[in-house]
């Protein structure tokens, strides 16, 4: 299997899908998973994409087949090393050509929006599978995320923009609850833990109210699921409304896993998108 060392030493295991012929496929794509994935979730899309372009994924650190780290930060921010990774495999790789960008999820298609923002001359085309304007980056972030209720989560930029204080000091036990096991050997006292995750929180919140991915120039397409309860139909609609030149697809009877669940409507979408881009 190929790994790639990153700056911090860990093995991180990729995929070059015709890598060895690019010069005879019909361009680059890389794909990007969420948190608590790995690139074996696209497999679907794999099996179409690879039989006319080149692509490249790869398993996030402490994720897949990739190494895991050797002690838990609970405040370290998976983006900037998931961007500086994907940075270093793509010079490892040789990658010059301009390239497509696939996204899932709240991490997999903001990382995906990051990239199109910065590099806009290297980025074709961004694809944003159920993926939305917030970065669950990190372990505290994402406890915090998954006991949201779903009234919450539709209305999310509303709710806690107003009232993440209230929020927090009805969630925290329960965070703190979550994180017991990975606590054992950590000297945090119980106020220096309330004041890590308040700071998490609070810093999340006010990094969406900044996010601005209007910025994003390359044509974009939004799918979304009508049962997506992780990343509502209303965060898709959302970066429709900011992102220009996108293409908005709800799908019914479609959850946060559609790629894999949907396969077949979700292929085809992908496929018409990039072929009249053609």
């Amino acid at each position: 299997m190929p790994f790639f060392r990153n700056q911090e030493g860990y093995n991180l295991y990729y995929e070059d899908i015709n890598g060895e012929i690019k010069e005879q496929t019909e361009g680059t794509i890389i794909l990007l998973h969420g948190f608590a994935s790995s690139a074996s979730f696209f497999k679907e899309q794999i099996k179409m994409l690879k039989k006319s372009y080149r692509i490249i994924a790869f398993d996030a650190l402490g994720h897949g087949k990739s190494d895991q780290p050797t002690k838990l930060n609970l405040s370290k921010n998976l983006r900037y090393e998931i961007l500086r990774d994907l940075e270093d495999l793509l010079s490892f790789l040789g990658v010059k050509e301009r390239y497509g960008i696939i996204g899932h999820s709240l991490v997999g298609g903001m990382i995906g929006q990051l990239i199109s923002l910065t590099y806009p001359d290297s980025v074709n085309f961004l694809i944003l599978l159920n993926s939305g304007y917030i970065m669950i980056d990190n372990v505290i972030r994402n406890i915090f995320y998954n006991l949201l209720p779903y009234f919450i989560r539709i209305n999310f930029l509303d709710v806690v923009a107003n009232s993440v204080e209230d929020i927090l000091d009805k969630i925290i036990p329960y965070i703190l609850t979550s994180l017991a096991d990975s606590l054992n050997g950590m000297k945090l006292t119980k106020n220096e833990l309330y004041m890590l995750i308040e700071d998490q929180i609070f810093s999340m919140v006010k990094e969406i109210n900044e996010y601005d991915p209007s910025g994003i120039r390359c044509p974009t397409l939004i799918i979304g699921g009508r049962l997506d309860n992780f990343a509502p139909e209303q965060m898709s609609e959302e970066l429709h409304k900011k992102i220009p030149h996108s293409r908005l697809e709800i799908l019914d009877m479609a959850g946060h896993f559609a790629p894999a669940q949907r396969k077949d409507i979700i292929n085809e979408l992908i496929c018409d998108f990039i072929k009249k881009l053609e």
